[in-house]
């Protein structure tokens, strides 16, 4: 049994959101999106996995384009598991999107784990002339800013391929899939148990990953700037990495995981789940 608990902390949702963009070829429909982080906690040691967006103008914009609802803060929602956002340690970033990367804002005495190629694709996007505009999609102009704060204060830590990040936790590169310095993340902290695996978008709902019972051929995410066979395999290597157990692999847009582990539902329509508990620590889902 792993040491790290592992919960799943929903911080805002997107009512109707496009198949399309989540299962490539998709011909249609629409489903609800969740948006949230996972929090790993070992001992004293409290990591997340991505950190969410912040409530800036970029974040209020997508809020309203899309029609999102129900958006918490970091402290709100930290609180639900009886946590800080002080409390955090180690932010581990999968890719740049707003969405993922710019609530490292929230977190003051957090390092934050980025692929150095990722940063270095977000600063050539962020400045494409508007005819490649779209490269530029779903980028915060202010996560340049955070992140070379964050740098200066000592905190950004820049990886290059696969990399231990702390015990047992490591962070492998998904390059050229969602987006060009993409990266997941592995718990295998106790030999003989099956890993963790955190995909970030590169798998963001169980359809990339061949169902909910991971039976099916895997297809890959609908939007992605780098390559459609390099999502493909990546998840692959994930689907192995994890011994094609899906419960073991945590896609990060997708509702079911609310079905699949225990979990609540608040006031404010936000999910809470409990993917995991070490041993010896007691449910937060009533807290």
């Amino acid at each position: 049994m792993t040491e790290y608990s592992i919960w799943a902390l929903e911080y805002v949702q997107l009512p109707d959101y496009p198949d399309s963009s989540l299962v490539y070829g998709a011909p249609g429909g629409s489903r609800l999106l969740p948006f949230y982080y996972f929090v790993l906690q070992r001992g004293d040691h409290v990591a997340l996995v991505d950190a969410g967006f912040i409530d800036n103008a970029y974040g209020r914009e997508k809020i309203d384009l899309h029609g999102m609802v129900g958006f918490a803060d970091a402290g709100t929602v930290m609180a639900r598991i009886g946590l800080t956002p002080e409390d955090v340690d180690d932010i581990l970033v999968t890719h740049h999107h707003f969405d993922h990367v710019s609530g490292v804002d929230y977190f003051p005495n957090a390092r934050v784990w980025i692929q150095q190629s990722e940063v270095a694709s977000y600063k050539t996007k962020i400045g494409s002339p508007p005819r490649l505009e779209w490269l530029s999609y779903g980028l915060d102009p202010e996560t340049g800013d955070s992140l070379d704060r964050i740098a200066a204060e000592g905190r950004l830590k820049l990886v290059e391929g696969v990399a231990e990040v702390f015990p047992g936790v490591e962070v492998r590169p998904a390059f050229d899939t969602h987006t060009a310095g993409s990266q997941y993340v592995v718990i295998d902290d106790v030999e003989g148990e099956t890993p963790w695996v955190f995909p970030g978008d590169v798998a963001c709902v169980y359809e990339n990953l061949g169902g909910v019972d991971g039976k099916n051929p895997l297809i890959p995410v609908g939007l992605a700037t780098g390559s459609q066979e390099c999502c493909l395999r990546s998840t692959d290597e994930m689907l192995t990495v994890a011994h094609d157990d899906i419960d073991q692999v945590l896609p990060m847009h997708d509702v079911r995981i609310w079905e699949r582990y225990p979990s609540v539902q608040h006031e404010d329509g936000l999910h809470v789940a409990e993917v995991h508990l070490a041993r010896g620590v007691e449910s937060r889902l009533n807290k």
